[in-house]
């Protein structure tokens, strides 16, 4: 969730946040994407299964990615998940770039829920499609903007990070995010605890987003 910088990451001033809204063009009531899943029964311990269900996740919440290069790999410490952009490709057009959701490998090992994995994927590529929305320049922006804010204190992190969560709550992720939450909850020690607390939706105040906006069930 946290970039590096040298690396330009696009997980998570100078840039504006685009518009967390849902995309239009959907089919179905948004409040239903995430439950519509094929979600596996068992729990994802494979990097295989974890690019299929991102392959999943972004055809049912973030069809039009279609054309995006999106890519899985596993990255040691990074708690828990980042989005970012080769080197190499940064100056290419949107489509034209290569992407990666990293992971860390505790995703794997002591693995949450298929419905939560499936739920942060979908926060994951909520920053993916603000980053096909900027050109290099705008990227290389958003970028230096993310690199230099402290995720302890920035209140400009935080309602970017929260806004991006807002894709995944609107797409009817809600359940697994709640979910997503309680596990990182109980894998960082107590500073780390409050950063992800003050970054990110709780699972009361997803339950209160819920209450607020709705669900899938109504």
């Amino acid at each position: 969730m946290r970039p590096v910088l040298a690396l330009l990451p696009l997980a998570l001033g100078a840039c504006t946040p685009c518009d967390a809204s849902v995309d239009s063009q959907a089919s179905f009531d948004p409040l239903c994407g995430c439950p519509m899943l094929n979600l596996p029964a068992a729990a994802i311990t494979t990097e295989a299964g974890l690019a299929a269900l991102l392959h999943e996740v972004q055809i049912a919440l973030y069809p039009e990615q279609d054309r995006a290069s999106i890519a899985v790999a596993a990255h040691d410490d990074l708690q828990f998940f980042r989005a970012w952009t080769e080197l190499d490709t940064v100056g290419n057009e949107p489509y034209a770039r290569s992407y990666t959701i990293e992971y860390d490998p505790v995703v794997l090992s002591d693995p949450p829920s298929p419905e939560a994995l499936a739920a942060v994927l979908a926060h994951e590529l909520g920053h993916i499609d603000d980053y096909l929305q900027m050109d290099s320049a705008a990227l290389l922006d958003f970028a230096v903007w993310y690199g230099t804010e402290d995720p302890t204190t920035s209140a400009s992190l935080a309602e970017y990070e929260r806004a991006t969560d807002e894709k995944a709550l609107a797409r009817g992720c809600a359940e697994g995010l709640s979910a997503m939450r309680t596990w990182i909850y109980a894998h960082v020690d107590a500073d780390r605890l409050a950063e992800k607390q003050k970054d990110y939706y709780t699972p009361d105040e997803i339950t209160s987003w819920v209450e607020a906006h709705g669900s899938c069930d109504g």
